[in-house]
């Protein structure tokens, strides 16, 4: 199991989203519902904030 870093974590009603990051592979995004499951849809971003961006977009698309 790869290593990995907490880079960031953001807030939204009912929602956390966090970005990942996997030494020498890139960020990864994930995000906890308000039933305190983690999602992730697996994809490695170039930048962080890219990742980020990649959490709050599949967080619009569920709320």
């Amino acid at each position: 199991m790869e290593e990995s870093q907490v880079i960031q974590l953001s807030a939204i009603s009912g929602w956390i989203i966090g970005v990942s990051h996997i030494k020498d592979q890139g960020y990864q995004c994930w995000v906890i519902n308000a039933d305190l499951h983690v999602l992730s849809n697996g994809t490695l971003y170039r930048t962080s904030s890219a990742a980020l961006t990649a959490g709050r977009s599949f967080v619009e698309r569920y709320t």
